[in-house]
């Protein structure tokens, strides 16, 4: 099987490659949060390793368009669907930032967040360009599915996309991956609050059941109208509550972060410093993927300079700092 595996991955571009370990890492954890037995993922893993291999060559000529808010969600789509649908994927993170100017919101990001330090041009600019470029080439008699879930950034982007095809004459499916997956009978087990933690054969089985609920045009302008009025607010940290987007402080979860690395903390030496990706990743899970990891880190690292912590290293980004809470005599506790 190793073998198989060696040979199935030196076939696929450095891109599949990417999505299908992103996507197998998933699916595992999936299984080991539910406690399937071992030899129920050894089959999952071996069906994985045949979808892979007979994945057939990328189709030019479509008849259907899928829009994701990121790139994890569009590679699942490119994998569970058939080679008829095009999908274009966005890297965007509507949940931290400012929203009125794109100017302001790119200097907001490069200043605060460390993940656009190196890659801001290729990773952030340019993609973003190439997915509007695709945006503004749809013919217009194909329609168009838009895919969104219960968190905060899909709940933004969706209507940004809608204000964007404002004068498009193309039919519009709003598909809501989160409650897609919460009427299918596998369900119990997991709920997803983004589209990319949800495995391709069920992104397809979700569109198969959500395909034929056009968006009204009536709604489509509401919510089009509802990107601008998110446009004009100042804030900076948006969350997804109660069915609706509501802007909060920048310090929203400073004090859960620091409880967090205050329990992380617990599980080394009284002097030794912590890994910030540790801190991360623990928050992370405990706040069951609401808060990005780069948001997460640009409030570890505020609240070290401001004196919560001690650092070593230097934080240019997660990977290369430690953290240790001060709590002598004259530190903050």
């Amino acid at each position: 099987m190793l073998e198989k595996i060696k040979e199935t991955i030196e076939q696929l571009s450095e891109k599949d490659a990417k999505t299908w370990l992103r996507l197998t890492l998933l699916r595992l954890d999936q299984l080991t949060k539910i406690d399937v037995p071992k030899e129920e993922i050894i089959e999952e893993i071996q069906h994985i390793v045949q979808i892979i291999d007979h994945q057939p060559p990328p189709r030019t000529n479509y008849d259907m368009i899928h829009i994701a808010g990121s790139e994890s969600t569009a590679g699942s789509l490119k994998v569970g669907l058939e080679r008829n649908h095009k999908v274009i994927g966005f890297w965007e993170m509507f949940d931290i930032g400012p929203l009125g100017d794109s100017s302001t919101r790119q200097e907001w990001l490069q200043d605060h967040i460390n993940i656009f330090e190196d890659f801001f041009e290729e990773e952030f600019t340019s993609k973003f360009k190439k997915a509007i470029e695709e945006l503004n080439h749809i013919p217009p008699h194909f329609p168009v599915i838009l895919w969104t879930a219960d968190n905060a950034h899909e709940q933004i982007f969706h209507r940004y996309i809608l204000h964007h095809l404002r004068n498009s004459d193309n039919e519009v499916v709003l598909i809501n991956a989160t409650k897609g997956y919460g009427n299918l009978p596998l369900s119990k087990h997991f709920v997803p609050a983004h589209s990319g933690e949800i495995m391709p054969e069920t992104l397809k089985v979700i569109f198969e059941n959500e395909s034929e609920n056009i968006l009204p045009i009536n709604a489509r302008n509401q919510l089009s109208d509802e990107w601008l009025q998110l446009k004009g607010t100042k804030d900076l940290l948006r969350i997804w509550k109660n069915e609706e987007i509501q802007g909060v402080p920048e310090e929203y979860i400073d004090q859960e972060l620091l409880h967090c690395a205050q329990k992380v903390q617990r599980d080394f030496a009284e002097n030794d410093f912590v890994k910030a990706t540790r801190i991360i990743g623990e928050m992370h899970g405990q706040l069951e993927g609401e808060f990005n990891t780069a948001f997460l880190e640009y409030r570890l690292r505020t609240l070290a300079f401001e004196g919560y912590f001690k650092i070593k290293g230097i934080p240019k980004s997660m990977r290369h700092y430690s953290v240790r809470l001060k709590d002598r005599e004259g530190e903050h506790a």
